[in-house]
């Protein structure tokens, strides 16, 4: 071991001014430096910002490497706010990326070894923020998530909304005013649910859970306009993932006109803002009742085809069957006429035919004529009951017989029958 008065001794006072030399000489100019925000916080007294810079994070849950104390005095701030804003409506926050121009410093009094910040490269923050939201996008659609929740359709009409918001907020105001002025019944469970910062994007997707069990039409999140930082959750893998893996059809009207979030693209129907997104739920309930109306019509106007084509029908049947009916007089009457002519022709020759038959007949009747027999000197006996007699076979002595002459009549008595 050296002697004592060969190893140097120090206070920490002149320890810490050493450091702070040392690192003045190493580091003597300002340099730009890469890496994550963790930590963020401003405190209310001084207005300065202190956080944490760390080499980014690629699995979830797992530690930093490298970290670095940053503080940002008040005065600094609001210059790179400024600057943020202008040029990519960006604010510093938890988890973004971000390039700073700061220099090395020393504070013996923490004994901390921290950066302080002087500048922010926008363009590097709002290209990293791009770069990781097309890779997510990419993932997504390879999954086939950015379409999944697009496939659940709409009940009609979509009365009970669930909606997940910041309870309170305009867009909440706008939203409900917006359902109120439709004059529909719309039953509205909203869930108040932080809608930016640390913590939000987890909150939303809870949100969705829980108003699922409910079992409403379509869910509705919503927020307004923002800054590009408070609009992160909205990137957010896991509420990606949450929206399209939601049995219920989702609807997202999210106040950032610029571009869509992760959450406009995988949700069923994306609107600009939550004004837009009411009168879209309006609108899905109108197309309903324009459905039912059109029914109505076409049923209608069905009926009426029907009547109208049974009336003609009607129409043409009638005047077939009269049309049919003359024909049928006209040949019946034809008929009747040629039937008349034949008669005409055939009765006279039946008349002289059957008058030749009769006379035919008196001939022979004359021939058959009792008087005429009797004039030729025949005579006809007969009973007195008027039975001809032409047989001695019936008479018996006492019988009274008649007998018939030309001239006259005779009755007798019989005496005797003689065989």
């Amino acid at each position: 071991m050296p002697p004592d008065h060969e190893i140097p001794s120090f206070s920490v006072l002149q320890l810490g001014s050493f450091l702070k030399e040392g690192l003045n000489n190493l580091f003597p100019n300002r340099f730009w430096i890469e890496g994550q925000i963790s930590n963020f916080r401003t405190v209310p007294k001084s207005g300065h910002t202190y956080f944490d810079l760390i080499d980014p994070i690629t699995e979830q849950g797992s530690q930093p490497k490298a970290k670095f104390n940053v503080a940002l005095w008040n005065s600094q701030r609001l210059e790179i706010d400024k600057t943020l804003q202008n040029k990519s409506e960006l604010i510093l926050a938890n988890d973004i990326n971000v390039k700073i121009l700061a220099h090395l410093d020393f504070w013996p009094p923490g004994g901390r070894l921290q950066l302080i910040m002087h500048d922010v490269d926008p363009e590097f923050t709002f290209g990293h923020l791009a770069q990781e939201k097309e890779k997510l996008l990419q993932i997504l659609q390879s999954e086939g998530l950015t379409e999944k929740n697009r496939q659940y359709a709409i009940p009609s009409p979509a009365l009970n909304i669930a909606l997940i918001t910041s309870i309170g907020s305009a867009a909440y105001a706008d939203f409900c005013n917006e359902m109120l002025n439709s004059n529909f019944s719309f039953n509205i469970l909203a869930r108040d649910t932080r809608m930016q910062g640390e913590g939000s994007a987890s909150d939303i997707e809870e949100g969705i859970h829980i108003v699922t069990s409910y079992q409403p039409d379509v869910i509705a999140i919503i927020r307004g306009g923002g800054s590009t930082s408070d609009l992160l959750s909205f990137d957010s893998e896991s509420l990606a993932r949450a929206i399209a893996d939601s049995s219920i059809p989702i609807f997202t009207g999210i106040g950032h006109e610029i571009d869509h979030s992760i959450a406009d693209v995988v949700a069923h129907t994306s609107y600009k803002t939550p004004t837009a997104c009411a009168v879209g739920l309006v609108e899905t309930v109108n197309e309903f009742i324009e459905k039912i109306l059109a029914i109505k019509t076409g049923i209608i106007n069905l009926s009426h085809n029907k009547i109208s084509l049974a009336q003609s029908h009607h129409s043409n049947l009638y005047a077939r069957t009269v049309t049919i009916a003359k024909t049928s007089l006209f040949n019946s009457n034809e008929n009747l006429k040629g039937v008349k002519e034949r008669i005409a022709l055939i009765v006279p020759n039946i008349l002289k035919r059957n008058e030749d038959k009769l006379l035919g007949f008196e001939d022979q009747i004359r021939v058959l004529d009792p008087k005429r027999l009797l004039a030729r000197g025949w005579s006809i006996t007969r009973t007195q009951n008027g039975e001809i007699i032409s047989s001695t076979k019936n008479l018996f002595e006492g019988n009274e017989i008649e007998t018939i002459f030309e001239d006259g009549t005779v009755k007798s008595t019989i005496n005797e029958v003689a065989t």
